[in-house]
């Protein structure tokens, strides 16, 4: 039974992350997959300040594919908020326990326009 619960621990015993970037009509979209934990903080950290160092007229961070959300990636979430300014638009793809449940429960869906969809998210950016 001990290796059933050491093969199944969460968040896994070596996180990693991939950071994708594309632009869409501007915006810039960067997809992360993967864990955003204390070990993978600062690959994330540096690919959201190389977006917003850009100065794009909107950014969207989709954590779609992300399957565990620390609390140190949160902290990115509302400095990346911060960084891009009042006159950028800035929104976050999150849907489900991974995400937007954690991002829920803290009170962020306050202080940060969540999506469902990579669409949505374009949408509320542009508009």
């Amino acid at each position: 039974m001990a290796d059933e619960i050491g093969t199944s621990a969460f968040p896994p015993a070596r996180s990693e992350v991939t950071v994708c970037t594309d632009v869409v009509d501007g915006t810039v979209v960067l997809s992360i997959f993967g864990v955003i934990d204390a070990a993978t903080a600062t690959e994330v950290s540096a690919a959201v300040d190389e977006a917003v160092a850009e100065a794009p007229p909107a950014l969207v961070i989709d954590l779609t594919g992300v399957t565990f959300l620390a609390s140190v990636g949160m902290t990115i979430l509302i400095k990346a908020k911060a960084d891009v300014g009042a006159g950028t638009g800035f929104a976050v793809v999150a849907e489900g326990n991974a995400t937007r449940r954690p991002l829920t429960l803290v009170g962020l869906d306050s202080e940060l326009t969540l999506c469902l969809t990579r669409d949505e998210a374009l949408r509320a950016v542009q508009a």
